[in-house]
């Protein structure tokens, strides 16, 4: 290994965990991780976590890792196997904890134990998240046929082969909007109990999370008792949705290794692993008998939407969650609710009336005349403060640079925000770096007090260093200005043209000396456009080579800045190879300069042009 920080030991939060770190460190052994996170991208930090175990590497890199180190077929056939036997153990032991008892929804939660279950529920979905963006990062690589060095496959996809890659892509990038659903809706329930914790009190005996009775409202906050019940029957549907996604991510891990489901601890055909309580007949006594057997009915009824709603896909696992959610976060007191009137919204036509919930210790949830295991049996939403579509002061083109770490050049964040609702592609994404150019199309999650887009790749140079990417959350910097925050990173954003086209004076062919080879020169062609197709064509020429390329605009302002060079032909075969991001002073007579982005402490390569036509 080379010099560096020492390592310690892993860290995972699981044997299996520490055996896959443990593997990778002896793979990657000659390679610092900024050496990885250049290579491979996903950023020094990541790759020091998934050395240590607290992530788990994504198999599609784990794979590449394997073929670009190991040189020998044999071994390098030995090593993908056990990799992929330990990457599979690894995401099987991170299958979520089980939900919690359905009578537990009748009776509600303390804030304390609301604050506990979300806390973990998120860490388990976080953890999905992660599993699934790497799936959909590895059945992307497979579309395009190529690794991370640009290598093809070593086993080309046959055509039903790549139509089932398809809809597991398909299929993963669903289930990764209901987890980012579920995720939401949990840090909700989380950020509602945190707000009403009780102060600590001098005379206050210590207890432990569970020492609120369940059901106890006399020991809940008084405006806390009635949302205690849907904080619990939202933490129920969760973790039974978290458990079902991550049965469905191991079996498209599975697929997507080319292995056996067995593998990853799951059959194919297996079902969400929590039993579903006995069905109650629309004639029974219990739904139409006193209040005993009417309170039985409805907490099974009510444990029967959380079941449905954790089997369901999009409409009503995500739905439910984030329904139940809204509703609960603007919860008011019955007496402030009494004075205002009715706290549930009318139930739609033709459905049956929402249940009544009291905030009395022995009072029950009243059950529906007609029995339902749908979305209906749930409490309508109320109104919130939040607004469903995107709000004008957002709306625009915005762009902003920040620097990276060992890096000397800016990298770019540019977004082209519209009008649109919830769920509607609303955002033009393009993120600029030394060695990448990403383009993206945004899908607004929520609005608020931020702007939450998640963003999906629709191309990028090269493709492997354009995986998806969380979440970005845009917030109101001023009155002119947003704050941009995505993995980590925040960056200042200002208003840029939003007529960001290719300046007249760049457009045109130029000419200049090759300063690494006096016997060679570039010719380039820059083309009118907008940033994400305007392109600048290259064709270096010298006395053994020939080169053809182009680079894809980025931004378009005082300066011009494109992406890496696209090679697309090399003679001799091989000989051309990627240049890096480049950026174009505005020309001043005849002349013009260009740069390309070269990592700190290293000079970038510099060019003088001028003009043919």
């Amino acid at each position: 290994m080379k010099a560096g920080r020492p390592q310690g030991g892993p860290k995972g939060q699981s044997e299996q965990a520490n055996a896959l770190a443990v593997f990778l460190r002896n793979l990657t052994k000659d390679l610092t991780v900024r050496e990885l996170a250049d290579r491979y991208a996903g950023g020094k930090t990541l790759w020091g976590e998934y050395r240590a175990g607290t992530k788990t590497v994504h198999l599609h890199l784990l794979e590449s890792l394997v073929h670009d180190t190991v040189r020998d077929a044999r071994s390098r056939t030995e090593l993908l196997a056990r990799a992929r036997r330990l990457h599979a153990e690894a995401v099987a032991a991170q299958r979520p904890a089980a939900p919690a008892e359905p009578d537990h929804v009748h009776q509600g939660v303390s804030p304390e134990q609301a604050l506990g279950q979300a806390t973990t529920t998120l860490q388990d979905a976080e953890r999905l998240i992660h599993i699934l963006l790497g799936v959909i990062a590895g059945l992307q690589m497979q579309a395009t046929s190529t690794g991370s060095t640009g290598v093809a496959a070593p086993v080309p996809l046959t055509a039903a082969q790549s139509t089932q890659a398809a809809g597991d892509l398909r299929e993963a990038q669903d289930r990764l909007v209901q987890v980012r659903l579920v995720h939401d809706a949990v840090t909700r329930v989380r950020d509602e109990a945190a707000a009403f914790l009780p102060a600590p009190h001098p005379t206050d005996t210590e207890q432990s999370p569970g020492g609120r009775g369940r059901g106890d409202d006399t020991a809940l906050p008084a405006r806390y008792a009635a949302a205690s019940r849907g904080a619990a029957a939202i933490l129920l549907v969760s973790r039974a949705a978290l458990a079902e996604q991550h049965n469905a991510a191991r079996i498209l891990s599975a697929r997507t290794a080319g292995v056996g489901t067995v593998l990853y601890g799951v059959e194919a055909s297996s079902s969400p692993a929590m039993a579903l309580p006995p069905t109650v007949s629309p004639g029974a006594s219990e739904v139409s008998g006193g209040p005993q057997a009417g309170g039985r009915s409805s907490r099974w009824r009510t444990a029967l939407v959380a079941t449905a709603a954790a089997v369901a896909l999009t409409a009503v696992v995500s739905g439910a969650v984030v329904v139940t959610t809204l509703g609960m976060r603007d919860h008011e007191s019955p007496q402030a609710a009494g004075e205002k009137g009715p706290g549930p919204a009318a139930a739609a036509p033709g459905s049956s009336p929402a249940p009544s919930v009291s905030p009395s210790p022995t009072d029950s949830v009243t059950p529906s005349p007609t029995p339902s295991t749908g979305l209906s049996s749930l409490p309508a939403p109320v109104r919130t403060r939040s607004t469903s579509t995107v709000p004008d002061r957002y709306v625009g083109v915005w762009e902003g640079e920040f620097t990276e770490p060992g890096e000397q050049a800016p990298s770019l964040r540019r977004i082209v925000v519209r009008k649109g609702a919830v769920g509607a592609k609303i955002a033009d994404v393009i993120t600029l770096s030394r060695t990448s150019l990403c383009q993206a199309e945004g899908t607004l999650r929520s609005t608020g007090a931020l702007l939450v887009i998640t963003p999906r790749p629709t191309s990028g140079t090269p493709a492997h260093l354009c995986t998806p990417a969380g979440d970005i959350a845009l917030r109101r910097d001023g009155d002119a200005g947003l704050t941009w925050k995505s993995d980590g990173i925040t960056v200042p954003l200002h208003r840029a043209s939003s007529h960001s086209a290719v300046p007249t004076a760049y457009v045109g062919t130029w000419r200049a000396q090759d300063g690494n080879d006096p016997t060679s020169t570039v010719r380039m062609t820059i083309r009118q456009g907008v940033p994400g197709t305007a392109r600048a064509e290259f064709t270096w020429d010298g006395d053994a080579h020939h080169c053809e390329g182009f680079s894809v605009l980025a931004s378009a302002g005082d300066t011009l800045a494109f992406g890496p060079e696209t090679v697309t032909a090399s003679e001799p075969e091989g000989f051309c190879t990627q240049t890096p991001s480049r950026t174009m002073t505005r020309p001043d007579n005849g002349s013009m300069h260009m740069e390309m982005a070269a990592p700190d402490g290293t000079a970038p390569r510099a060019f003088t042009f001028t003009r043919e036509n």
